[in-house]
């Protein structure tokens, strides 16, 4: 039986996959994550993980929207802190991402790195980070999938 595939304008990211920044601190996305049309992509330091978090448009709008229901100071704060501290990137015609130095310095992104899916959005992260990171979070995600059927 053949498979199909659904053709959104966002691919689904999922997958985990090492590839090399380049010396232009350049990182080649997996086709399978690529947009069909050009993209716009948001890359933001995460809070909670040390890693580099990629997001679409329409991730974007859901924080945006998200963001509108917080009282005036709240949703000013998160909004500054989003547009200061984030990047808007496009993927270039070979299906790179060029990465702002400071995220790279900030996050110890060089040579293989990990690029590791999250659904809606993507991560970018030091391989030895990633790995200890997916360790610890093992257990937590184990007990977790039964409740998602899994």
């Amino acid at each position: 039986m053949a498979i199909t595939f659904q053709n959104n304008a966002a691919p689904v990211f999922m997958g985990e996959f090492c590839h090399a920044i380049d010396g232009k601190n350049r990182i080649t996305i997996p086709s399978a994550w690529r947009f069909v049309e050009e993209a716009e992509l948001f890359l933001i330091p995460s809070t909670t993980s040390r890693c580099l978090t990629v997001m679409t448009r329409p991730e974007l709008d859901r924080i945006r929207a998200k963001a509108a229901d917080l009282p005036g100071p709240q949703r000013i704060a998160i909004l500054r802190h989003i547009g200061s501290q984030g990047h808007q990137v496009a993927l270039d015609k070979a299906g790179r991402l060029s990465l702002p130095e400071i995220f790279c310095r900030q996050l110890k992104l060089s040579g293989e790195v990990t690029l590791s899916g999250a659904i809606e959005t993507f991560e970018i992260w030091n391989t030895a980070e990633w790995n200890a990171a997916h360790a610890s979070t093992k257990a937590v995600a184990d007990a977790l999938l039964p409740e998602f059927g899994l």
